[in-house]
Parts: C-alpha cells; sequence; structure tokens
C-alpha cells in the first residue's frame, strides 16, 4: 500500500492565485510548519528524558 502523505504534489500555479488567497495559503503553511517543529521538538525532550522510545512504535511491521 503507497503511503499517500509521501508522495509530493504539485504546487498550484501561483500566478493564477489571487494575492489574498496565496497570502492566506502561506500564512496556513508557515504555521502548520511552526506546529510540527514546536513538536519535533517536544518530542526530541520526550525521548532525552526516556519518556518515549527512541524509534516510535506506528504498528508497521
Amino acid at each position: 500500500m503507497a503511503d499517500d502523505a509521501a508522495v509530493p504534489m504539485a504546487a498550484p500555479d501561483a500566478e493564477g492565485l489571487p494575492d489574498t488567497v496565496a497570502a492566506g495559503l502561506q500564512s496556513q503553511i508557515d504555521d502548520l510548519t511552526a506546529t510540527l517543529e514546536h513538536h519535533q521538538r517536544l518530542f526530541e525532550s520526550l525521548r532525552a528524558h526516556g519518556l518515549l522510545p527512541t524509534e516510535p512504535d506506528d504498528g508497521r511491521p
């Protein structure tokens, strides 16, 4: 089974988007990136304190 999340999607043509839509999308991307980075630091800290296993067990064989 393919992991759809790992497949890069083509970026929409920025020329065809109104500036407000493009700015809104960029803002959402920036917010999500900041949240992801925060969670990565949190997980690293929890692993460093021995509260999470070194490798996450996501149930895959």
